[in-house]
């Protein structure tokens, strides 16, 4: 087996039918069971890890959301949901959120939209709606259902879903289905899904990282200066000194923190695919790594090899104090703080633009990657 585990998180409204679905996934009554804890239990709830294809998948619940609670429903979640996302190992991440959609009700509340669904596509979740009940629905059910969901969400997925075989009082029988569909979109979203979500996280890593450096320059400012400070070229270089270190060594550990996940996510994305399908795509992957050296951009090389050379170069440009005799401290402090903005501005444009230069050839791979795996069923 693997070595690779995919956390799925499934989440929905309460009746929408998670639980039948965990079972339905594992094969077998587990959801109910969940170790002793009753099901209206509050939290993120574990289950064990099931194999499938070769592959480790554990499946993670919620309390079911209703709409009298939903404000501390979600405050719960996203406490949660920040707190696996927080975690160095971007194996422990939740991967995967599974929502489930009432298809016989084909209504989706305002509160779930504003409150739930947007923050967590704000969070970086991509999102597979799981389409329950699907088999009691008539078609005119099925297409209100598909209608609201496209109109809400258009850029995510819909699985139709019947996790339990029944018969009707009408004396028709409903089948299972969707299980193998939901893995594949899982498949399919895997690696976008942690993509989009690596690229908030680093975001917000680099805006913490260029806060950490000025606050750590400035602190350098105030200890090295007072009334009678000479504000002179001893001064500028020791201040300009200080700013390199501070931006380099913040700079440099969050790249070296994007450079190791995005190898990790590759190395996830072949060995879950290849889990599930069979379908092997590391050639997809070197593909993306030729297309970035294509644009100059390998896999951060710039940073990874010339980051001294180059964050060293804006900070100096950026910061050129010039000579000053006696100045008023408040005045000049004023000054070399706008300095600082400019060079974090700066900063964390360059990392904007390498983005989106790996957007650009990540959603190309990720067409090739959805097209070899059309196939699987």
């Amino acid at each position: 087996m693997s070595g690779f585990t995919t956390n799925i998180l499934i989440l929905g409204k309460t009746g929408a039918g998670k639980s039948t679905l965990v079972n339905y996934l594992y094969g077998k009554e587990i959801a109910v069971a969940r170790a002793g804890r009753p099901v209206t239990e509050k939290g993120l709830h574990r289950h064990e890890a099931f194999p499938y294809r070769n592959m480790n998948i554990v499946v993670w619940d919620s309390w079911g959301l209703e709409a009298d609670k939903a404000r501390e429903w979600w405050n719960d979640l996203r406490e949660q949901l920040t707190q696996e996302s927080g975690k160095p190992d971007i194996k422990d991440w939740i991967h995967t959120v599974i929502y489930c959609f009432d298809a016989k009700k084909s209504r989706l509340e305002e509160y779930e939209k504003e409150h739930i669904l947007k923050p967590l596509i704000d969070m970086g979740y991509r999102l597979i709606f799981a389409l329950t009940k699907w088999g009691l629905c008539s078609e005119e059910e099925r297409n209100a259902a598909r209608k609201v969901l496209a109109e809400a969400c258009p850029d995510f997925s819909q699985i139709p879903v019947e996790s339990v075989t029944q018969r009707l009082r009408s004396g028709r029988t409903t089948e299972q289905q969707g299980r193998n569909d939901l893995f594949r979109e899982i498949c399919l979203n895997l690696r976008g899904n942690l993509m989009y979500h690596l690229r908030i996280r680093t975001r917000d890593d680099m805006k913490n990282a260029v806060s950490r450096a000025e606050e750590a320059t400035i602190r350098t400012f105030d200890r090295e200066t007072g009334f009678f400070t000479i504000f002179g070229d001893d001064l500028k270089a020791k201040l300009e000194d200080e700013a390199r270190r501070n931006y380099l060594r913040e700079i440099r550990e969050v790249y070296s923190v994007l450079r190791n996940n995005l190898s990790l996510i590759d190395g996830m994305c072949v060995e879950v695919i290849r889990g599930y399908t069979g379908i092997d795509v590391s050639e997809k992957l070197r593909e993306l790594s030729r297309v970035l050296d294509d644009i100059g951009d390998t896999r951060i090389q710039a940073w990874d090899n010339d980051s001294a050379e180059y964050a060293a170069t804006i900070i100096t440009t950026v910061i050129t104090l010039g000579f000053f005799s006696f100045f008023r401290t408040s005045v000049y402090r004023d000054e070399f703080v706008k300095k600082l903005q400019e060079v974090s501005s700066k900063l964390t444009g360059d990392l904007e633009s390498f983005a989106d230069n790996l957007d650009r050839a990540e959603a190309g791979v990720e067409q090739e990657i959805a097209k070899k795996l059309v196939s699987f069923r």
